[in-house]
């Protein structure tokens, strides 16, 4: 199920006005990431539940970030990654 929120700008912190390096003490534009509205709105998928992976035998413990040291990580089957991180229940 989607859902589409209103949520403020970032670029303009919800003020429909930007202000940069280019603009002049006192000026401003209108905001380009919402067009003046000061809100943006995204579109998000409601939460059912962990789905499962196929093709995974092995999960390595880490960030997943380049810069993990995979020599030194724990390895882990499938099922002892769904019984040390069990998914959150899903919101009705």
């Amino acid at each position: 199920m989607k859902i589409t929120l209103k949520t403020e700008c970032k670029a303009c912190s919800g003020t429909g006005l930007y202000v940069g390096f280019m603009e002049g003490k006192g000026q401003a534009v209108i905001c380009v990431g919402c067009t003046g509205t000061g809100c943006r709105e995204i579109e998000v998928k409601k939460y059912a539940g962990r789905k499962p992976r196929s093709g995974i035998t092995k999960i390595r413990g880490g960030s997943g970030t380049i810069l993990d040291d995979a020599s030194n990580a724990k390895w882990y089957s499938y099922r002892e990654f769904e019984t040390k991180i069990p998914a959150p229940k899903a919101d009705k």
